[in-house]
């Protein structure tokens, strides 16, 4: 909650306690007089407690869920301020460059913000793991109208997502050394880790916004899936390979190799 250890101390003393004087609190919680007058000052400016403008000048505490409520909005209001900020300051530079990313959140927050990011179509081949893990993000680009096709190696209903189970896939798990996570949205970025069988270390990870990549990688998930789901005779997925597909991330390699012909700087 950011508060000192003398504001926690006030403040569970009055959430326990009827109304109370600053004399009062000091002794209930053993710390010097003036040192509890500026924790109590502090509260009243976190909107924490209120004093009594009566002549008893009594402290009462703000109810936790009324002050929690409190802290989450102003909480969003910062972060929100923080992310106008810094779009402002962001530039798509056209770079190229793999990568490494060495933290299991690290790396399931890069996931999510891809997909968060996706346009079109995103392509996984996801372990049970960190499919369970993304899950609530896969649905919602699928919300977003974003195609979303999934190489899965165990049965898994997610809202909007083409889900297709992998051929062999329990071989497959028992055979590779871990959970693995590919992931790669519209062509443009991509993402490769190998967890721990427990996902909680990452053995390796990279990520990487180079469009020739992107679009590789985009094809190699792209056949993986038409080769699992090879005994779908509607073919409806046919369409999600790179150049059918024609997503972003093409689109921009397309652009890049003009501008270098050309002599300009397109990124």
């Amino acid at each position: 909650m950011g508060f000192t250890e003398i504001e926690a101390l006030v403040y569970a003393f009055l959430v326990r306690s009827e109304p109370a004087t600053g004399y009062r609190i000091s002794h209930a919680i053993d710390k010097p007089t003036a040192n509890t007058y500026k924790a109590i000052a502090g509260l009243v400016q976190r909107g924490a407690v209120q004093v009594d403008e009566g002549g008893s000048r009594l402290i009462r505490a703000v109810p936790p869920d009324e002050l929690l409520a409190g802290l989450e909005r102003r909480e969003r209001q910062r972060r929100e301020t923080a992310r106008a900020a810094l779009a402002s300051l962001t530039r798509d530079d056209g770079d190229d460059r793999v990568y490494a990313l060495r933290d299991r959140e690290q790396v399931l927050e890069r996931a999510r913000s891809m997909l968060a990011r996706a346009r079109q179509i995103a392509l996984g081949d996801l372990f049970p793991e960190p499919l369970a893990a993304l899950a609530e993000d896969l649905a919602a680009a699928a919300a977003r109208g974003v195609r979303v096709v999934v190489n899965g190696y165990a049965p898994c209903d997610i809202a909007g997502v083409e889900l297709i189970s992998m051929a062999e896939a329990e071989r497959s798990l028992k055979a590779w050394p871990g959970q693995q996570l590919s992931l790669v949205v519209d062509a443009d970025e991509h993402l490769l880790a190998l967890f721990d069988s427990s996902l909680a270390h990452v053995r390796q990870a990279v990520w990487s916004r180079s469009a020739f990549l992107s679009c590789l990688h985009h094809n190699h998930i792209a056949m993986e899936i038409l080769n699992s789901a090879s005994r779908d005779e509607s073919g409806s997925l046919g369409d999600i390979t790179l150049l059918l597909s024609r997503p972003p991330g093409l689109r921009r390699l397309q652009r890049n190799a003009e501008a270098s012909i050309t002599g300009g700087n397109q990124p």
